[in-house]
Parts: structure tokens; sequence; C-alpha cells
């Protein structure tokens, strides 16, 4: 995006600090992080050799060498340095190269995609700047082009807010590493926001919504194409 004076700084780090190396370092095993799940989605998104692919947030790199070892030019991507040097060491182990961008959804540059995605990084953004975000990647994809996007999403209706958080805060601190202070911190100072918001957001930008499915309490996956 053509940097202006009222441009939001994609840059900055939101809520927990992924330039933290201890935050890095613990990241997988909290987020659940799979190679073999990650596989798995890549074939069925279609990658294979020469698919042009960028991975938006793509934290440690597990999606993005998962590509790249399919064959895919892969582009990694995300405001964190601490985390693209944990995408350098993987990347490395696994014998695969790829392009390491520092940048985030509003100041990444690319053209031409067959293929973007994101998993749990759109949320950092305002939905004023998640639309903005969607409308660039939108533009960087081929016609016909794909984004996958899974994310923090609320499927509940504004008056059930309170009571879904407190499940959702339940469920993390019981099945991941993160603790109450830590999923309060994105509740509060981060931007998750609601299913039929995004839904929207997805379609303004530009996309034909082709899936949108929705797991308790609070988690999204859509898949999306850039229009032929």
């Amino acid at each position: 995006m053509e940097h202006r004076d009222w441009v939001y700084d994609d840059l900055r780090q939101v809520g927990l600090d992924f330039e933290d190396e201890r935050e890095v370092e613990t990241y997988d095993a909290r987020q659940g992080g799979s190679a073999v799940k990650d596989a798995a989605l890549l074939e069925r998104l279609g990658v294979g050799a020469g698919t042009a692919m960028a991975d938006i947030g793509c934290g440690t790199g597990i999606m993005a060498c998962q590509a790249a070892a399919m064959g895919a030019r892969v582009q990694a991507v995300d405001v964190s340095a601490a985390m693209l040097r944990a995408v350098a060491r993987r990347a490395d182990h696994a014998g695969v190269a790829l392009d390491r961008r520092h940048a985030g959804f509003l100041t990444f540059e690319a053209t031409d995609l067959d293929l973007v995605t994101s998993k749990f990084a759109l949320h950092h953004l305002p939905d004023f700047w998640k639309a903005a975000a969607l409308v660039r990647i939108h533009d960087a994809l081929k016609p016909g082009g794909r984004l996958y996007l899974e994310d923090v999403v609320f499927n509940c209706a504004p008056a059930a807010v309170a009571g879904t958080v407190e499940v959702w805060i339940g469920y993390m601190t019981a099945q991941t590493g993160y603790t109450r202070e830590d999923v309060a911190c994105h509740v509060r100072d981060e931007h998750s926001t609601f299913g039929w918001i995004m839904e929207r957001l997805i379609t303004e930008a530009g996309f034909t919504l082709l899936q949108a499915s929705y797991e308790e309490p609070v988690y999204a996956t859509y898949l999306a194409e850039r229009p032929a």
C-alpha cells in the first residue's frame, strides 16, 4: 500500500510480542502446528510444482516449508523478524528454498499468485484495515487464484459474546499452553471480528466466497477465489 501518514502500521506487534524469542520457541506447541496437516491441506488446495503462493503471517514457517517441499514458489511473509529467523532455520533443516519477507498484509508486495494462505494472523488488523488487506490480496492473485484463510472469528450473536469468550478461555487454558491472561489480551487488544462481518469483508474485496465453515466457539475457515 502506498505510504501515507494515515496508513495503519502493520509491522507493529499487537497482543503477544512475537519479537520475543521465548514466544516464538513455544508458538507451534501452543498453536498445535502440524506439518502433516498442512501438507494435507496444501494437497487439497492443489499446490504442486510451480504454484506461486504467499503465506502471510507465516509464523515459524510450517506451511511455507511444506509448500516449498511440494515444489511451490513461496513467499513467507511475517511482521516478526524473530519468526522469520525461525523460518530460515526450518527451511535450512528441510533443505528447501523460499523467499522470506518482513512485511504484513498492508506492506507485502506480490503479483500473479495462484494462492495466498493465512492462518491466525488477519485478526491483528482492525476491520477497516482487514478490508484493505483483502483487496490487496485479491489484487495480488491471478484471476482464478484462491485465498485460504483461518482465523479467530466469533460465530455468535453480539449479545452472546461474554459467554462465548469465557467458554473459549476455558478451552484454551485446558487444551493449549495459553493462559487466561494471554486469551484475555487477544480479546481485549487484538481485533477478532464476527463471522457475518468477515464474510462481507471477503466478498466486498471482490472475492467469490467458495466455502465458509465455523467451529465452536470462535474459529473459522474461508476459501475464496478471485473471479476469472
